[in-house]
């Protein structure tokens, strides 16, 4: 619904903000090039003006900065898809990792008296910020690779309907693009919350999959559960598609989901 229900993708939006996936200063992708104040950090370290290690540090902050390009377009700005997660994660654990030889450093230096107290804690504050954003890359990451569980069960429906794993309401209405919006209002009003969107509309990670999800949504909800009968009783009421999902996976209860709009159409699978 990226056009016709701004509603559903600014939620989607706020699911994310609510799981800490931002961050504190963001940086190109590809790592800057070698500054003039580099250049003279190198003569002086030559000329034995400064220790060799400032060149550690100073590499350091270079490959810092990269990493931070990594999480901004995998982690922040990107609509994440299974084969970018590798990348991110590398990123998160490296970032994590320098901000905690960072706090082991500094540490020493205020047992030794030469770093203040203020400037430890704020090394201490950068280290759980690295920390926090290591376990919610972790949560996104678990979240993506079940959001592809769930896509694909789409090219597997026929034979979830033979095992009565999910069942599917096929309309001819050209209204129903219109009405997805009238059923959050409508479960809002029942539940107090709104409907728990997992894919709204074209997402990278279908596109990725070989599937055109546009104007489709996915809402995480048991079909069998109180929430999700009330959703498939005012689809067959409002006359929109569907298909409901029990489980994604014969055998497993995995990726139990309901699918609202149409079966999404084939495209041919983007390079991840």
């Amino acid at each position: 619904m990226e056009s016709h229900f701004p509603v559903f993708r600014l939620r989607l939006y706020y699911t994310i903000a609510v799981l800490g996936f931002c961050v504190s200063i963001l940086f190109a992708n590809d790592p800057p090039p070698v500054s003039p104040e580099e250049d003279r950090l190198n003569a002086l370290v030559e000329q034995g003006v400064l220790p060799r290690n400032a060149l550690k540090q100073a590499a350091n902050e270079r490959e810092r900065a990269r990493l931070e390009g990594i999480v901004r377009d995998t982690l922040v700005d990107r609509d994440l898809t299974v084969g970018q997660i590798p990348e991110m994660m590398r990123a998160v654990t490296n970032l994590r990792d320098l901000a905690r030889a960072d706090l082991a450093r500094a540490r020493k230096l205020a047992e030794a008296g030469v770093l203040p107290l203020q400037q430890l804690g704020k090394t201490k504050e950068s280290a759980e910020f690295a920390e926090r954003r290591f376990e919610l890359a972790g949560k996104r990451a678990q979240l993506v690779r079940e959001m592809a569980v769930m896509a694909r069960a789409e090219g597997r429906v026929d034979a979830l309907k033979e095992e009565e794993l999910a069942f599917a309401y096929m309309s001819e209405s050209e209204e129903w693009r219109e009405q997805i919006l009238s059923v959050d209002e409508a479960f809002y009003s029942e539940f107090g919350h709104g409907l728990p969107i997992s894919a709204d509309g074209a997402t990278a990670l279908h596109r990725s999959l070989g599937y055109d999800h546009t104007y489709r949504v996915d809402v995480a909800l048991h079909p069998d559960d109180p929430e999700g009968m009330f959703v498939i009783d005012l689809l067959y009421e409002w006359d929109i598609p569907f298909i409901a999902f029990r489980s994604s996976v014969p055998g497993q209860s995995t990726g139990p989901h309901i699918h609202i709009g149409p079966r999404s159409e084939h495209i041919p699978p983007e390079e991840e």
